[in-house]
């Protein structure tokens, strides 16, 4: 009885060291595999993460080349209207010299007139 007690607990202590000693070899196969998994799920999340990165920066630059375009686009644009504005200005200059000048010939031939009305007189008085 002596000998049952003293190696039914011995054996019961082995078993349990082995059973835990090979729990814990699958739980480190287990966690290399799962580290494994991890490690290739980052992998990807940052390969996903550096693409949309990628496509951020595109979008980013498609979206500064539009606005440089329409930029230059209403620019352009401001400058037709500037020239156009500048010609309107130079003909309504022109256009108030003729006026000034027409005015000038007009006084100038009335003048004439009057002149020549005035000899026509003196010339029908004598």
């Amino acid at each position: 009885m002596k000998l049952s007690k003293i190696i039914l607990p011995l054996a019961i202590g082995a078993l349990s060291f082995f059973a835990f000693e090979s729990s814990a070899q699958d739980q480190s196969q287990t966690t290399r595999q799962e580290n494994s998994s991890m490690d290739s799920m980052k992998t990807v999340y940052e390969r996903d993460q550096a693409k949309t990165q990628r496509q951020q920066e595109s979008d980013r630059m498609t979206d500064a080349k539009n606005e440089r375009s329409e930029t230059k686009a209403k620019a352009k644009e401001a400058q037709r209207i500037e020239n156009d504005a500048d010609d309107a200005a130079k003909q309504s200059k022109d256009a108030l010299k003729a006026e000034k000048k027409a005015q000038k010939s007009r006084r100038k031939a009335d003048k004439q007139a009057e002149t020549a009305e005035d000899a026509r007189q003196k010339s029908d008085r004598n």
